[in-house]
């Protein structure tokens, strides 16, 4: 890896959804809340957690937040290391964390076209479905196996984490993205990575016009990936198809064709997709459009730039 790149973290921040409160009505459990709390505060970027860290999070004091903790790890929601004595997620929450990632993948049926894109370019390819205005990744499959293109399922994935993201804000009015953007800012990973209202709303107006999105080392140094939309027949986005894979010994030609091939798996899985019944507004580019231009603009954004 290059000296001056910035070594990405293990995987994006996961932001934790806060519910509210709910005007006060007597039919919400506080204790019940309060344990749903403390286990979102468990991430990628924090496996483990200290009742302190815990208290300081949620703004309670120490001896709540402590017979909380207890009761978690009396149900084996929690467990308790027994060196660094902070706790982390517990093997139930594990067991209903699977099964419930079993059944949030409403496209599992997708997971034949997965492996053979994956197979044919030797790349990590997963499936994000459309959560909010985030990601989630439901399906991966690696023929690679390098832990820095690794992204596990479940992660969230926010705007500016590569090309899957700037899909996901392709579909966002500009407006919405600069809430967003000045609500969770865009975090760096790389020095690739864009980290600025002005350079990210012009990346999502590119993706927009094409209909899909390219990343060259804005996540992981030395990385190339493409992203395109998975739509149902109404143009609401429904997932985001990734391919990623080193740059290293790819040529200019390979990439145009894996680019092209990443959005006619895309489109072909489009092609099974039901109706939603809120749609999302339709990304400019239409499918033939985006799949006829894929080659020649994947070669495009990855030409070297004239007189640097």
């Amino acid at each position: 890896m290059p000296r001056n790149e910035v070594r990405r973290t293990k995987a994006p921040a996961t932001k934790t959804k806060t519910v509210p409160a709910g005007g006060g009505s007597a039919a919400r459990s506080a204790g019940l809340r309060r344990g749903l709390e403390i286990l979102s505060l468990f991430s990628e970027l924090r496996p483990e957690l200290g009742v302190s860290e815990v208290a300081r999070e949620l703004g309670v004091h120490k001896s709540r937040v402590h017979r909380a903790i207890k009761t978690l790890e009396d149900m084996c929601y929690l467990r308790r290391d027994p060196r660094t004595r902070r706790y982390c997620l517990g093997y139930k929450a594990f067991e209903i964390g699977a099964l419930a990632g079993r059944h949030s993948n409403t496209m599992s049926w997708a997971r034949a076209q997965l492996r053979e894109l994956a197979a044919r370019f030797n790349a990590s390819v997963s499936l994000r479905l459309v959560d909010d205005t985030d990601l989630l990744i439901v399906d991966t499959v690696e023929t690679d196996d390098d832990p820095e293109l690794h992204v596990p399922t479940g992660a969230r994935i926010p705007l500016n984490y590569g090309a899957g993201g700037q899909v996901r804000a392709a579909f966002l009015s500009d407006d919405q993205i600069r809430e967003l953007v000045a609500l969770h800012g865009l975090p760096r990973y790389t020095l690739k990575s864009i980290t600025t209202e002005a350079e990210f709303l012009k990346a999502v107006r590119a993706t927009r016009e094409r209909g899909y999105a390219i990343s060259e080392g804005e996540t992981v140094p030395g990385s190339f990936s493409v992203a395109a939309p998975i739509v149902d027949p109404a143009g609401a986005l429904t997932a985001v198809l990734v391919g990623s894979r080193r740059k290293l010994g790819f040529t200019r030609p390979q990439i145009a064709v894996f680019a092209q091939a990443a959005v006619d798996m895309a489109d072909l899985i489009s092609a099974h997709v039901p109706a939603q019944p809120a749609a999302v507004p339709r990304t400019p580019a239409s499918r033939g459009t985006r799949g006829a231009r894929a080659a020649s603009a994947a070669s495009a954004a990855l030409a070297p730039a004239s007189g640097h």
